[in-house]
């Protein structure tokens, strides 16, 4: 009865761990808060949202990277913006031609 009951239990232990430990990879996960991030940028840009909203859902998932990364001790990847660099520029031109004639 007693072996039982350790196999039983440790078993039980195994699957709790596994669990803890998907919940924890799922909450640190910083994917899918830039994921979030992007898609309420393009929701902005297509006039889904306003920029009030877009401003409420970019302070959330920022506040919530940083306690990510603090969490992790990612010195090295802070937001603090008197730290931060740009490092490159996207542009894209779009020219109409009907515009000309």
């Amino acid at each position: 009865m007693i072996v039982l009951d350790r196999l039983l239990i440790g078993g039980i232990r195994f699957v709790l761990d596994k669990v803890v430990a998907a919940v924890d990879r799922e909450l640190n996960d910083d994917t899918q808060l830039r994921e979030r991030l992007l898609e309420a940028q393009m929701r902005a840009e297509l006039g889904e949202i306003d920029e009030e909203e877009l401003a409420a859902i970019e302070r959330e998932v920022m506040a919530r990277l940083r306690a990510i990364q603090e969490a992790r001790g990612d010195a090295a990847m802070t937001m603090d913006p008197r730290t931060m660099r740009v490092t490159g520029v996207e542009a894209s031109v779009v020219h109409d031609d009907d515009d000309e004639r």
